[in-house]
């Protein structure tokens, strides 16, 4: 199995009860996975201790048979990095950075300029996701859509093995929103592993499986 919740359990400070309570989930590779339920019932907060963004009271998330929950912060920071990829629903771009430069934004944390085949990577996921000649666009010059298809193309750019997507067309009206959800179709059928979040259950029956998540526990949908 590819990814694995094992028994995870996640209180909030000041929370009456746990956010997640014994939840259990297992994610085979290439599989489309989607997870529902009212605000505030845990699906963010299940998918920020799935990518190792936060870690479980108590349980474990493996990866490929590793305990993540054990493992050092470098370690986690290093999947992060090479193998885990997030989308939200805000589509968190610098505004002062064209699309491509926000796609290349994960290699910018040095000072090194950043060399000519990674940027030639860069503008073809952004054709990948439909952008072809976008790319030096400023943020506040693309639809909320094209800023989306930017934040996916930041997550492809990496060779991101798994996509955690957290309500990924929350903010886009519905034609906007059904575009989206077939890129991501398309990405999943290319092999990309998707575990999404979201309200909309048309947008969940595409997965290959839906579950719901009701008082911190996950159950078939």
């Amino acid at each position: 199995m590819m990814l694995e919740a094992r028994h995870i359990t996640k209180s909030h400070p000041g929370a009456h009860s746990p956010v997640l309570y014994d939840t259990s989930l297992s994610v085979a590779e290439g599989e489309f996975i989607a997870v529902v339920g009212r605000s505030g019932s845990g699906k963010s907060t299940l998918l920020n201790v799935l990518a190792s963004l936060s870690l479980p009271d108590s349980g474990h998330v493996l990866y490929e048979g590793e305990d993540i929950t054990t493992a050092t912060e470098a370690r986690r920071n290093a999947l992060r990095h090479r193998d885990f990829a997030v989308i939200f629903q805000q589509h968190h771009l610098m505004p002062y950075l064209s699309a491509l430069e926000n796609v290349l934004l994960p290699f910018m944390a040095s000072l090194t300029p950043i060399p000519a085949p990674l940027r030639d990577k860069g503008r073809d996921v952004l054709t990948r996701v439909g952008l072809a000649g976008r790319a030096d666009a400023l943020p506040g010059q693309l639809s909320g859509g094209e800023q989306q298809r930017v934040a996916i193309a930041r997550a492809l750019v990496r060779d991101a093995r798994i996509l955690f997507a957290d309500e990924p067309t929350g903010s886009l009206d519905s034609a906007t929103g059904d575009d989206v959800m077939q890129l991501l179709q398309t990405l999943n059928g290319g092999g990309l592993t998707i575990v999404m979040v979201t309200h909309n259950a048309e947008y969940a029956s595409l997965a290959h499986r839906t579950l719901h998540m009701a008082d911190g526990c996950l159950r078939p949908a």
